[in-house]
C-alpha cells in the first residue's frame, strides 16, 4: 500500500514542485522550423529553467466567432506537431514548459477587444475557444507538464462572461493535473475575478515606468516603488503567488515609457534594455510573492537571432543576454 501511495504522489508531484521555485523562464517563439537538439543548447546556457510553448489560434477579426487552429497554413513551432516534436527536448535539459494557447488577431488587433456582434455570435465563441484550450489543455496532461495557461489578454471575454471561465477552470482540473495560470495585460490585471481558483495570477508586465528619458537602474528600480505595491495587494487578495507571464524590453534608447509597444521606431540601445531588465529582476525577486517570469522573446535560431541593431524584445547577443545569464545562474 506504501508503495502506490508513493507511486501516485510521484505522478501527481509534477502538479507541485514548482511552488517556492523562482521560475526564471523564455517565451520560446514557435517558428516555421523544426526545433533541433542544438537550438536548446542556448537555453540551457542562458541558465533558464523554464521555457513557454505558445500555440496559435487566430480569429480573422474581432467580431470573429471560430478560434482556428492546427491548420496547414501555420508555422510548425505554433500547431500541435511542433509543440509535440519540442517538449520532449526541454524535457531532455530538464527545462520546465509552461503551455500558453495565444490567440492572433487579424492585422495584429489587440485581443482584449474581442467582440462578436450577436449573442448567438459570443455562444459560438466560447465554444470554439473552449474546445481550443481544452485540447491543448489535454497535451498538457499528455505530457504531464508542470504549468498551464487558460489564455492570454483576452479582458473582453473575462468581463462578458465571468461563468464561462469558472467552468471551464473546473472542466480542466477534471483531468489535468498540472497547475493553472491565466497571462492578464498590464492594466487589466486586476480586474480578474477568478484569481483565486488558479495556481498563479499572471501578469504579462510591460508596465508604463514614468520618468526621466535618461536614467539609472536604480531610477529604474525606483519607479517600480510605485507600481509593486499594487501588485502585492492583488496577491493578498487572492492568496495566491504573482507571475509574469510575459516580461521585458525593447532595445531602444527609451524602452520604459511604452514596454508593449512593438512598432515604435526608435534607435538601437543594448545598454538601456540591459538595465531596464536588471531593474525589474533586482526588484522583484526577493519578493515572497514574486515567483518569477517568462522573457519576451527567445528565438531557436540564437546565433542569426537579436544581436547589433536589433531593436526587438530578443535579449539575444546583446547585453541583456548578460544579465539574465547572470541572473538565471544565481542561485536565490
Amino acid at each position: 500500500m506504501q508503495v502506490k501511495i508513493l507511486l501516485y504522489l510521484l505522478y501527481l508531484g509534477y502538479s507541485s514542485i514548482i511552488i517556492g521555485q523562482e521560475i526564471k523562464g523564455l517565451s520560446f517563439v514557435g517558428t516555421k522550423e523544426k526545433v533541433l537538439p542544438e537550438h536548446i543548447i542556448p537555453v540551457q546556457n542562458v541558465g533558464a529553467n523554464w521555457v513557454t510553448l505558445m500555440p496559435f489560434g487566430y480569429l480573422r477579426s474581432a467580431a470573429d466567432s471560430e478560434v482556428r487552429f492546427d491548420t496547414r497554413w501555420q508555422w510548425e513551432g505554433e500547431t500541435s506537431t511542433g509543440i509535440e516534436a519540442m517538449i520532449p527536448l526541454f524535457k531532455a535539459a530538464k527545462i520546465k514548459v509552461m503551455l500558453k494557447p495565444q490567440i492572433w488577431i487579424s492585422k495584429g488587433v489587440y485581443t482584449g477587444r474581442i467582440n462578436p456582434a450577436s449573442q448567438t455570435d459570443w455562444e459560438e465563441l466560447k465554444a470554439s475557444y473552449r474546445a481550443f484550450i481544452l485540447h491543448f489543455a489535454r497535451l498538457a496532461e499528455k505530457h504531464q507538464l508542470s504549468l498551464f495557461c487558460i489564455g492570454t489578454e483576452l479582458s473582453s471575454m473575462v468581463k462578458k462572461d465571468v461563468q464561462f471561465w469558472d467552468e471551464l477552470i473546473q472542466e480542466i482540473r477534471t483531468f489535468y493535473k498540472g497547475q493553472l495560470t491565466y497571462a492578464e495585460n498590464w492594466d487589466q490585471y486586476q480586474g480578474v475575478p477568478f484569481w483565486d481558483k488558479l495556481d498563479y495570477i499572471g501578469i504579462n508586465a510591460y508596465f508604463p515606468l514614468k520618468g526621466s528619458s535618461s536614467f539609472t537602474v536604480e531610477d529604474i528600480k525606483q519607479r517600480w516603488e510605485n507600481i509593486s505595491p499594487t501588485i502585492a495587494e492583488t496577491s493578498t487578495l487572492f492568496n495566491s503567488p504573482v507571475l509574469f507571464t510575459e516580461m521585458g524590453y525593447r532595445s531602444i534608447s527609451n524602452p520604459l515609457s511604452r514596454p508593449w509597444d512593438y512598432s515604435e521606431k526608435a534607435a538601437f540601445n543594448s545598454a538601456a534594455q540591459a538595465m531596464a531588465l536588471t531593474a525589474l529582476l533586482d526588484h522583484f525577486t526577493p519578493l515572497e510573492w514574486w515567483k518569477g517570469g517568462f522573457v519576451w522573446k527567445w528565438f531557436p535560431d540564437h546565433v542569426n537571432a537579436g544581436g547589433e541593431n536589433h531593436t526587438g524584445f530578443s535579449p539575444q547577443n546583446k547585453a541583456a543576454q548578460k544579465v539574465l545569464t547572470t541572473h538565471f545562474t544565481k542561485r536565490k
